[in-house]
């Protein structure tokens, strides 16, 4: 098996690396069939290339994860709408494929709601 796991690294293929032998006892102990058994191998290497993309993706937004609408003063900004922030915060813009543009002078909060608004 270490070897088998040595080609898989060898080839980039880290996600099935990491649970072909997980997968091997349980496609054994369920008498899997080997497409089954490849399938899951399949899904496990895409699901992890799906999250290291997200994590590159994430990391190289340079989003500030500290900053969260909890932490937002509403207060500084009285013309600011709280009740359409929130809104914006279930993300259903996204569904809509809408865009949101956040303007005003310096200093107002602009990029610390867009970095609570992720």
């Amino acid at each position: 098996m270490r070897e088998i796991i040595s080609k898989l690294s060898k080839l980039k293929l880290q996600g099935i690396s990491k649970s072909v032998e997980a997968r091997n006892a349980f496609a054994i102990e369920f008498n899997l069939s080997y497409i089954d058994f490849l399938s899951l191998l399949l899904e496990d290497e895409f699901t992890n290339r799906q999250s290291n993309s997200y994590k590159k993706r994430f990391s190289s937004s340079k989003l500030d994860i500290s900053k969260t609408l909890l932490d937002y003063d509403f207060a500084y900004q009285s013309e600011l709408n709280k009740k359409q922030i929130l809104d914006l915060a279930s993300c259903g813009y996204i569904k809509e494929k809408k865009n949101i543009v956040f303007m005003g002078n310096p200093g107002v909060g602009k990029t610390h709601l867009a970095n609570a608004i992720r």
